[in-house]
């Protein structure tokens, strides 16, 4: 037989009204309006998202952020915002892109007339009067030996400097335009004939070196999303324009040189000819780096 005593049935039932309502109040969203000093609300955002429950959300309103959220998530967003939406420190990017280029060249060769008047055998030069000759003469018999041993290293070094805030985007670009000739054949019908015209006119090409770039910061890390370019015109085929581009997405540690890429090309070639030889060599050496520095 069970006796219900009313008393504890009412105890009971309001110790559970209590617990409904207190969760309740935890579980409530409310809406708060934060603004931002220096960071946009599209920055901030991706940040904040990951912190919020199923029931809230955040939005962006004129670099001020609207957020519907719990009491304890509003909390953490607030914490959040504190460490992130600080002044961007403004960072000096330094773009070092340096050619090297070495050329070896050595020929030897032996021309000249030997013989009397009955035979005489002739070995004709190259036609080149450049290098060493040593000409050994008795008669009309006559012998010319040329050496050739030459080397030339060029460089051509290139830095680029740039400000810009970290998490903002950046770009420097300087060069020349040359003008080039142009010659286009132009087929037209007249009087019911073909007649092609030669139109002549002048094109404009562009040689630039620059880069941009995007840096972010994490600590004494940096981020950076950096596209450097170096173009230059090649004087021995008129027109024609080398092509240098390095995209990439690179980490290091702010004031250290951080590499970004290099090329290396090497090219010989012999040739053989009758009591003469010739050989060449051609090096070609380029690297990109970048710095970034902290400016106060």
């Amino acid at each position: 037989m069970t006796v219900q005593y009313p008393l504890l049935r009412l105890a009971r039932t309001l110790l559970l009204t209590g617990a409904l309502v207190s969760t309740a109040v935890v579980a409530q969203t409310t809406v708060e309006i934060i603004p931002l000093n220096y960071r946009s609300s599209e920055q901030v955002i991706p940040v904040i998202q990951p912190l919020l429950g199923r029931d809230s959300s955040v939005s962006g309103f004129q670099n001020q952020l609207v957020i519907r959220a719990t009491l304890t998530e509003l909390a953490e967003i607030r914490r959040v915002l504190a460490s992130i939406d600080k002044a961007p420190r403004r960072l000096l990017i330094t773009v070092r892109q340096d050619a090297d280029l070495e050329r070896d060249r050595r020929e030897a060769e032996l021309s000249g007339s030997i013989g009397n008047d009955n035979a005489r055998v002739t070995i004709p030069g190259s036609g080149s009067r450049s290098g060493g000759n040593v000409v050994l003469r008795e008669g009309d018999n006559r012998l010319r030996a040329r050496i050739i041993d030459s080397r030339q290293v060029s460089s051509d070094n290139s830095t680029q400097t740039l400000q810009v805030l970290e998490g903002a985007s950046a770009f420097i670009r300087a060069g020349e335009s040359r003008p080039v000739p142009t010659r286009q054949v132009v087929r037209t019908v007249i009087n019911g004939q073909i007649v092609d015209r030669v139109v002549e006119g002048t094109q404009y090409r562009d040689a630039a070196t620059g880069f941009s770039v995007r840096p972010r910061l994490q600590g004494e890390i940096v981020t950076l999303d950096i596209s450097p370019q170096r173009d230059s015109f090649d004087d021995r085929h008129r027109g024609t324009v080398n092509v240098q581009q390095v995209t990439t997405t690179v980490s290091g540690r702010i004031g250290e040189w951080i590499d970004l890429g290099g090329i290396g090309d090497a090219r010989s070639d012999e040739r053989t000819a009758l009591l003469g030889r010739s050989s060449g060599r051609i090096e070609d050496r380029r690297s990109v780096q970048v710095r970034v520095e902290v400016l106060p």
